[in-house]
């Protein structure tokens, strides 16, 4: 037997050499301020914190896939999909390869991958405290919050997703149906689905697409295939991109009851609730003008959704309201836009909370100092996603809840330094709720306090607003 003693030992060495050295010590994640628990523990190998995939993805708010047959792990959060194959070192951030020095592995049938990678992966921070030997993760702002579990089935729960530039909606009734308008743009149409899965909804029974802008309805197709819906709400003013076309097809191919939307009309889903269409009575030449807006009135409590309604939108409803237009709660028009919320809306409104919707950062400038400054004037509270994320507000018909903080208004200086605009590179002045005012930059505004002051200063009226 000694003989073979040489032999063993060599392949011995050999397999601990091949094998990665996985140390069980006593590491600790902490995910947002939240310390983790994982079952198995997190292991250090080669000097790489691995931890268990599944739990690990699910506490950043990915959703988790695993792909047999390539013995690839798989997470998706947003726009953003990683995928790690068992072994190896070349895993993938949306199909582009990102080497790495230690690869997942497999540890009593349990797959472990790599803390940091999957982290930054995500756009998440991480950090190391090497004398508490915990793995910190700050998250920046992608991850998929955990929606209040669902409700109780006397309370109204309104959803308003932060899917960045753009709308997306989940209104559950009292009877627990389901209603979704919006879905924000296509990229974050994975968002609105995993947002919708985690908040424990198995079926839509109502769909409003409010009008045809990508940044409302982009989502639709990934909602369409994760989701069976119910009907569908659409205003039917022709539009012809992609993004619509696909839409419609989609409705038609899946068999989904469709419906015009007309000011007058109810969407009948729960007898507790009165979903009143406020807009638009008729079509007009503008996308955004023939948005649905929706009048949701629980009990008391009354919330009014607007989709991207401008100031003719505002003005056609203000002339058949016959004063119905009161709710508590107002989701900003157009992101929050000057072209949207005028003073004369603003008061036939009177809410108390307004909801604005836009992305952090965006290339438009929403909100518009004008409109927050209008909604701060009127002594309406303030919440929006691109600060708070996803905002919730829950309803037993008698009061309401709003969850996160209120937004303080600071004006800019010379945020509303005059009653026209005009811009740096026209000849144009014009109203401040003018389409063309809404895109003029910021640093390419000019201010007037009066027609003659713009006259003097060499600039014409606009033939769209007719100052």
């Amino acid at each position: 037997m000694r003989r073979f003693v040489p032999v063993l030992l060599v392949l011995a060495l050999v397999v601990s050499m091949a094998m990665p050295v996985a140390a069980q010590d006593d590491i600790s994640v902490i995910i947002d301020g939240q310390q983790q628990s994982f079952d198995p523990a997190p292991t250090i190998v080669n000097g790489r914190t691995l931890v268990p995939m599944r739990a690990f993805f699910e506490a950043l708010g990915a959703d988790v896939d695993w792909e047999d047959e390539t013995r690839t792990a798989i997470g998706k959060r947003g726009d953003v999909e990683v995928r790690i194959p068992i072994g190896s070192t070349n895993p993938t951030i949306n199909g582009v390869v990102h080497p790495i020095d230690v690869a997942a592995a497999i540890f009593d049938g349990r797959t472990f991958i790599p803390a940091r990678f999957v982290s930054e992966a995500l756009g998440d921070d991480v950090g190391w405290d090497g004398e508490t030997r915990t793995v910190i993760v700050t998250s920046k702002g992608g991850t998929v919050p955990t929606p209040e579990p669902e409700p109780e089935k006397e309370d109204l729960v309104v959803h308003f997703i932060d899917v960045g530039q753009g709308d997306s909606i989940l209104i559950q009734s009292p009877a627990g149906k389901v209603i979704l308008v919006d879905a924000g743009t296509r990229s974050a149409g994975e968002k609105v689905v995993s947002y919708l899965k985690k908040a424990g909804i198995s079926s839509i029974d109502i769909f409003v697409a409010t009008h045809a802008h990508e940044d409302h309805i982009g989502g639709f197709q990934a909602v369409a295939e994760a989701f069976e819906i119910g009907e569908v709400f659409d205003v039917g003013y022709p539009h012809t991109t992609k993004t619509y076309e696909r839409m419609l097809n989609t409705i038609d191919q899946k068999d989904i009851g469709y419906n015009i939307a007309r000011a007058g009309d109810r969407i009948n889903v729960d007898p507790a609730l009165d979903i009143a269409i406020l807009h638009p009575a008729q079509l007009i030449d503008d996308v955004n003008n023939n948005s649905i807006v929706l009048k949701v009135s629980y009990g008391d409590i009354d919330i009014m959704l607007t989709g991207d309604a401008e100031a003719q939108a505002e003005a056609e409803m203000i002339a058949r309201s016959k004063g119905e237009l009161d709710a508590e709660v107002l989701k900003v028009g157009h992101h929050g836009s000057r072209t949207s919320t005028t003073d004369t809306f603003l008061a036939a409104v009177s809410p108390e909370v307004a909801v604005i919707m836009c992305g952090i950062g965006n290339t438009y400038g929403h909100p518009h100092q004008e409109a927050l400054a209008s909604l701060s004037s009127a002594g309406v509270k303030i919440y929006r996603t691109d600060l708070a994320g996803d905002i919730i507000i829950k309803s037993d018909g008698r009061s309401y809840q709003v969850s996160g903080s209120p937004y303080i208004h600071t004006p800019e200086p010379g945020a509303t330094a005059g009653k026209y605009v005009g811009s740096t590179l026209s000849d144009k002045y014009h109203i401040l709720t003018c389409r063309y005012a809404g895109e003029i930059l910021p640093e390419n505004r000019i201010w007037f306090a009066d027609k003659t002051e713009a006259q003097a200063a060499g600039y014409v009226p606009c033939g769209v607003c007719r100052p």
